[in-house]
């Protein structure tokens, strides 16, 4: 056999000692390839008798054509029948499912591509040749994602899932804080249906739970309260530092809009608001010549400009950077003995834009404390949601949203967790 012979045994799950003849015809459509196979014997797989040939048929098989552009494959099969029971077979059960088109090849192929978070089922059938909505239909049979035990250190999030076909803007994701995969993916973070989802999970199992992390929205505090009543509940800590954060941006922003815009407090707050916000930035950089304040700064320089507008500004960043820094240095233990003082600091200087975050301090106190507890060395916390998140957000985007939410959450859990796939 040639190489293109080889390659046509391969596509079709055979080995080439199989294959009669192997003939092709071009035409308008491309290339149209005709396979006989050789004539086999078989014993009936119920009662072990040998089975007789009871005629041939034709059928056309779907290949993937990346090797081959515009392909066609049409096998010609031999049917066996056995007349002591009655039972038949054909000789190309070992090239696709039964009464199926597409081949294992191009099953296996499609389903390898859908991996990758960045292909979409339009994208998959562009490169293999297949129809889309065949792409779709393979990717519905063959992936098949039951519900993943909870895990111990169990993580919540939600992303925005637009074109859904429930009644929500929002997927609860469940994440496996030490795997760092996807437990579950449900099509609502609404009460009543998370009510009704873990309803259905076993109490033994929910027990198992010892840790559960979630963000600040209320539902999820009172379902965990509800059903995992063995779990130390923990406040994502990355919630809490970014509701300080657009505090103090709303601050900053009450000040901005107090000054004409030609003014340099307009400008500093305006151009410069980075420096309040963004911990990331190297305050002690090289001093470069600001042309609208016409001499050397650097960002250090700028910020204490910015804080010199007026001493609440100054006094919101302090306490910013205070709990930053009692959010990432202290421990549990500290964390207890400390929050109390942070708390009254936030009181004390009295600024509006602060209030909804002492308010916050207060009602999770004891959830922000066990964010500090430390499991293997790492703090608990949503970190794996959040990174995961941008690959989920990524497949929504590029799929406009997946409409069929058990589509969407097999979807999500096959490219992240990379398993599902039945061949079967």
């Amino acid at each position: 056999m040639n190489d293109f012979e080889e390659m046509i045994a391969k596509l079709l799950n055979s080995d080439s000692k199989d294959i009669e003849s192997v003939n092709t015809v071009k035409d308008e459509n491309g290339t149209a390839v005709y396979v006989s196979l050789k004539r086999k014997e078989f014993l009936c797989d119920r009662c072990r008798k040998p089975m007789v040939l009871n005629g041939t048929f034709k059928r056309a098989l779907v290949v993937p054509d990346r090797a081959f552009e515009n392909i066609r494959v049409f096998i010609k099969a031999r049917r066996y029948r056995c007349f002591h029971c009655g039972n038949s077979r054909s000789d190309i059960g070992h090239m696709s499912p039964a009464n199926k088109k597409a081949s294992y090849a191009s099953i296996i192929e499609i389903m390898d591509l859908l991996k990758d978070p960045h292909m979409t089922f339009k994208a998959v059938s562009d490169i293999t040749g297949i129809p889309e909505t065949t792409v779709i239909r393979i990717f519905d049979t063959h992936c098949h994602i039951p519900r993943i035990r909870l895990p111990e250190i169990l993580c919540i999030d939600e992303v925005y899932t637009k074109n859904s076909d429930y009644k929500s803007k929002y997927s609860c994701i469940l994440y496996d804080f030490r795997k760092h995969n996807v437990a579950d993916v449900l099509p609502s973070r609404r009460k009543d249906y998370l009510h009704m989802y873990l309803t259905g999970i076993r109490k033994e199992e929910r027990d198992c739970v010892k840790y559960l992390c979630i963000d600040m929205y209320l539902p999820y505090k009172e379902i965990a309260l509800t059903y995992f009543k063995k779990a130390i509940i923990c406040v994502d800590s990355f919630h809490v530092v970014k509701h300080l954060n657009d505090d103090l941006n709303r601050l900053r922003i009450r000040y901005m809009k107090s000054y004409d815009p030609s003014s340099q407090e307009y400008y500093l707050l305006n151009r410069f608001r980075f420096l309040l916000l963004d911990r990331s930035v190297d305050l002690d950089n090289k001093a470069r010549f600001n042309k609208r304040l016409q001499r050397y700064l650097n960002y250090r320089d700028l910020l204490e400009l910015i804080l010199s507008i007026h001493s609440e500004i100054r006094t919101a960043y302090e306490l910013k950077e205070e709990y930053i820094a009692f959010n990432s240095s202290f421990s549990y233990e500290e964390a207890q003995e400390n929050i109390d003082i942070l708390i009254d600091d936030f009181i004390g200087a009295d600024i509006r834009e602060y209030e909804e975050f002492v308010t916050l301090l207060r009602n999770w106190k004891a959830e922000i404390i066990n964010s500090f507890i430390r499991i293997d060395g790492i703090r608990i916390n949503n970190g794996v949601a959040e990174s995961i998140n941008e690959t989920i957000s990524l497949i929504i985007y590029i799929t406009k949203g997946i409409r069929n939410s058990e589509r969407r959450r097999k979807r999500i859990m096959y490219s992240i967790n990379k398993n599902g796939f039945n061949l079967r």
